[in-house]
């Protein structure tokens, strides 16, 4: 009679298999970072049209934040009453934004060309006094998740610039970065504005504490 022969070891897996639904597997985190895209998407398609714009900002604020609480977006009927609810304001606010950039581009053009007295000094002095407007922007952006109109936002958010200047450097950063990779690869814009809003986001969050007496 034969000897019985020996099971062959079983194999030890390399690693733990990873989870699909928790939110840390790597499966979860492309869904998830494929929601911001396709948001993204539909906010760059929206801006296109320029007017849109402060709403389509509004809105993925909104979203955005919602999505960094709970790891999920709202649901889409959501997100398209909240756009409804903030296109008037925005609009208002797109055409603001739109003469502002077209005003301080041509004040740099006849600074430049002599036309405007003060030369290289006034130009710098312009170019100093604009990233400082568009920094407390910036960190107005993040405010307007929690329901705050576009006023009460950007009255925050200078505040917010006061009260940490780092933060208002580090919302310049996270907004050259994407500007910088449109630029080079100018197809990344279709999938980046979900993204940057979410930087903007963490810049707030992480650089920004809730101020003394509740002024998040």
């Amino acid at each position: 009679m034969s000897a019985p022969v020996a099971a062959a070891p079983r194999r030890t897996r390399r690693r733990a298999p990873e989870a699909t639904g928790s939110g840390s597997g790597w499966k979860e985190q492309v869904r998830r970072v494929s929601e911001l895209c396709l948001l993204g998407v539909v906010a760059a398609l929206l801006s296109v049209l320029v007017l849109p714009l402060g709403a389509v900002v509004a809105t993925v604020s909104v979203a955005v934040g919602h999505w960094a609480d709970t790891d999920e977006l709202p649901r889409t009927s959501v997100v398209a009453r909240e756009f409804g609810r903030r296109f008037l304001p925005g609009c208002v606010v797109s055409v603001v934004t739109v003469v502002a950039v077209l005003l301080a581009v041509r004040e740099q053009q006849l600074l430049r060309a002599g036309t405007v007295p003060g030369g290289d000094v006034a130009a710098v002095a312009v170019l100093v006094v604009t990233a400082v407007l568009l920094a407390a922007a910036l960190l107005a952006v993040p405010r307007l998740a929690g329901g705050a109109g576009w006023r009460a936002a950007l009255a925050g958010g200078w505040r917010d610039l006061r009260r940490a200047p780092l933060a208002g450097a580090a919302a310049l950063a996270v907004t050259a970065v994407p500007v910088l990779l449109s630029v080079l690869l100018p197809g990344a814009v279709l999938l980046l504005p979900a993204l940057w809003v979410l930087a903007l986001h963490a810049v707030h969050r992480r650089l920004l504490p809730p101020a003394a007496g509740g002024d998040a």
